[in-house]
């Protein structure tokens, strides 16, 4: 076998191993997953929701206690004294800015979740009801 053949041969042989190819990924036969499912509704939310009140609480104390620390820091005099200053400053803006992040971000948005929760189940609870009941026939 020539070179050239044994090039052509290896070039068609890595082509067929890279052509794309779509497949679809589907359940075993036997059925079924072995996966856990995520199983959201309006009680996992709320607890979600009281986990980052925590964590809120937390970083509030864990903020106040390092800013009282600071404070306790007196460099008049020094030229690092500015330094401290914006260092403080800075602190106190981006600690307020994620602690809105908590609040609003995380917490409130988890509790608005849990509540669209609420909302739809009681009405799919009501549709069921008014259908069970004849309500729903023309």
């Amino acid at each position: 076998m020539s070179f050239d053949e044994m090039w052509g041969q290896a070039r068609s042989n890595a082509l067929a191993r890279q052509q794309s190819s779509m497949q679809l990924n589907q359940l075993p036969a036997e059925g079924g997953s072995t996966q856990a499912h995520l199983h959201v509704n309006a009680s996992v939310l709320e607890e979600r929701a009281k986990n980052a009140e925590t964590v809120r609480k937390n970083f509030v104390d864990a903020d106040s206690k390092a800013m009282t620390a600071t404070s306790d820091v007196s460099l008049k005099g020094f030229k690092s004294d500015s330094g401290l200053a914006l260092f403080q400053k800075r602190w106190r803006t981006q600690t307020r800015y994620l602690e809105g992040l908590l609040e609003k971000g995380v917490m409130g948005n988890l509790y608005a979740s849990a509540a669209k929760f609420k909302a739809e189940e009681a009405k799919r609870l009501s549709d069921v009801k008014r259908a069970g009941s004849g309500g729903g026939k023309n």
